[in-house]
């Protein structure tokens, strides 16, 4: 079996195995506070099991985490973007006495 192979979905913070076996998490998607796992495929040992749960959260969070690094770079290059633009001078308003 390919615990490797999950289709996730991060609207509905969800993760599908070729399978059919089905997790979804609660809370933030990078440090889940609840995991909810479907029904498992049959034939699967105890071990598989918690092992293919894993890799669905795993496949959640680094999705989330790509996601959020893509987002974050492009805030980046909106903000250098704006930082390049040329500086207007302008006239500077004194209270100071001149002699």
């Amino acid at each position: 079996m390919n615990f490797e192979a999950w289709t996730v979905d991060l609207a509905s913070s969800s993760a599908v195995h070729s399978t059919g076996f089905k997790v979804v998490v609660e809370g933030d998607l990078n440090n889940p506070s609840g995991v909810h796992p479907g029904k498992f495929p049959e034939g699967l040992t105890a071990l598989e099991q918690v092992r293919l749960l894993r890799c669905g959260v795993e496949a959640i969070v680094k999705l989330a985490q790509a996601q959020e690094a893509k987002q974050e770079q492009k805030r980046f290059a909106e903000r250098a973007q704006v930082a390049s633009l040329p500086k207007t001078t302008r006239k500077v308003l004194s209270l100071k006495k001149q002699s």
